[in-house]
């Protein structure tokens, strides 16, 4: 099976309700927690890719990684792209750029991806004086199959 057909197993698994979605793959594991799912997509507010290939990740090969991830992740609502390096924690950390904007503040992605094996991507809103808060991403089945596919070929 695909990668893409393990998580149209799982969505419709987890259809209506939600909950937490894992597919195995060969090089790690897709997680995330769903809020809902329906026929057409659903809402999550982490997606994870979880692999042992970015144990000796280097700043470096994580800047590559960021510049592959950027290329790939086209179809989500904002374009993502390299905000921060971290040297001491060997980690990358990237952003919707632009975020999106509207009356009640700013949402946008922001991705991770540490030495060590996490690829993570989540939801933001910041409203203008408050804290930012992760906020469900929502995503056609599509869409999270092919962050999931896209996840495993940029890493794995």
């Amino acid at each position: 099976m695909t990668i893409k057909q393990d998580i149209a197993l799982e969505l419709q698994r987890l259809a209506p309700s939600g909950g937490e979605l894992e597919v195995r793959t060969a090089t790690g594991r897709i997680v995330s927690q769903l809020d809902v799912v329906d026929a057409v997509g659903c809402s999550f507010t982490c997606f994870d890719y979880q692999s042992t290939n970015l144990a000796a990740a280097t700043v470096d090969s994580l800047k590559a990684l960021s510049n592959k991830i950027q290329q790939r992740l086209t179809y989500l609502m904002e374009p993502i792209s390299l905000l921060e390096t971290d040297t001491e924690s060997v980690s990358i950390q990237m952003r919707s750029s632009p975020p999106q904007v509207g009356d009640d503040g700013r949402s946008y992605y922001e991705l991770l991806v540490r030495r060590g094996g996490e690829v993570t991507l989540r939801r933001y809103h910041k409203a203008a004086g408050q804290p930012r808060q992760i906020v469900p991403a929502h995503v056609t089945r599509e869409v999270l199959g092919r962050l999931a596919e896209d996840f495993v070929a940029v890493i794995g």
